[in-house]
């Protein structure tokens, strides 16, 4: 099983629409997807029209819960989802505890191989303890980037972090996200994507209304419109996901 992170430490930058529009092109490729919600927001379960439980995401993260044992909510073919709810809050507080046995997160992933060949989580925008132990356990990390001062700091944050680590991803890329080609300053960020620190993916997500629209919908936009601007980039984005996704596939063999 294949692990990815969508992960920036700046919101609003199109980090869960893109990792729902991924699972949804991953599970239509055929393969077995697990998308997890891991931000108390929920967005990512509520494009998957589940609504949320106040209680429930957090029990994951008891001793003596399994979560193979789970029956887990399926809004498409082959794509399963854990959802988010608020109790998430309180993740730090249950890594807090649970983070005294190194081996824990690696325990609780491992069922988890036994239904799905990719496991995508939906991570919150912050860095806390619990989202850099989760980040050292992903074979890929994607950090999505308006093409924005603020928004590639933020990237550049989070990459000079993990650099410090011993376990970091062994394949961090970037991509801009609600880009606007008529702004001098996203042409400017778009053109010159190769001096960036981290390898960047060739497709960025335009800015288009279609993607609002996904909140109308609740349903990934390439379930339903597969001829806008920006479900076009979703399609040519996961040609390079999939690429990426074969790279770390023979790494594990």
């Amino acid at each position: 099983m294949i692990k990815i992170a969508f992960y920036n430490l700046k919101g609003g930058v199109g980090k869960t629409t893109t990792a729902v529009n991924m699972a949804y092109m991953a599970a239509a490729a055929k393969k077995n997807v697990i998308l997890w919600d891991l931000d108390p927001q929920a967005a990512a379960s509520w494009f998957c029209q589940q609504e949320p439980d106040s209680a429930k995401a957090i029990k994951l993260f008891s001793k003596g819960k399994s979560i193979g044992e789970m029956e887990l909510y399926s809004p498409y073919p082959r794509l399963m989802l854990i959802p988010a709810d608020l109790s998430l809050r309180s993740l730090d507080s249950e890594f807090d505890e649970l983070s005294k046995d190194k081996k824990f997160l690696k325990q609780l992933l491992k069922p988890l191989g036994e239904k799905a060949d990719i496991l995508i989580f939906d991570c919150p925008p912050t860095l806390s303890p619990s989202v850099e132990q989760l980040l050292l356990e992903v074979d890929i990390l994607l950090i999505p980037m308006i093409p924005s001062p603020l928004s590639i700091r933020a990237m550049e944050q989070v990459v000079e972090f993990l650099n410090g680590k011993k376990s970091a991803p062994t394949r961090i890329v970037g991509f801009f996200n609600q880009v606007d080609m008529r702004r001098s300053l996203h042409r400017e960020a778009v053109e010159n994507s190769k001096k960036m620190p981290v390898p960047m993916l060739k497709t960025y997500i335009p800015n288009d209304s279609a993607v609002e629209q996904m909140g109308l919908r609740r349903a990934p936009l390439t379930s339903y419109n597969q001829r806008s601007r920006a479900a076009l980039a979703y399609i040519d984005m996961w040609k390079e996901i999939a690429r990426l996704l074969k790279a770390a596939a023979k790494d594990d063999e």
